[in-house]
């Protein structure tokens, strides 16, 4: 309901997470480019890789997982840009350089 929010954020599982906790550090990583670049590549809001255990998506991962919110649409200006092509290729790019960036990194 918050019409002032705004920004992205990568979500991932903490190293306590009773399913996947293995996964926590690498999917730190890819968390931390995959939200960066797409900040970058956007403008929009940084907000910062989270931690997250209560995502059953990401409690069945085997891989390095991330959750990506783009923005929010709860904020009209947000939402509105969320629905343009030309936005949606930024966001896309921005994910592909940050899965790119992680996976050089290791």
């Amino acid at each position: 309901e918050n019409q002032s929010a705004n920004g992205a954020s990568a979500l991932y599982p903490s190293a306590d997470n009773p399913y996947v906790a293995y996964l926590s550090e690498d999917s730190k990583l890819l968390s931390e480019e995959v939200v960066n670049h797409l900040c970058e590549e956007t403008g929009a809001r940084n907000r910062g890789a989270v931690v997250r255990d209560d995502m059953s998506g990401i409690n069945w991962c085997e891989v390095p997982v991330t959750i990506v919110e783009m923005g929010f649409m709860t904020n009209p200006e947000e939402d509105e840009k969320m629905q343009t092509d030309e936005y949606q290729a930024l966001i896309v790019k921005g994910i592909c350089d940050g899965v790119e960036a992680y996976l050089d990194a290791r």
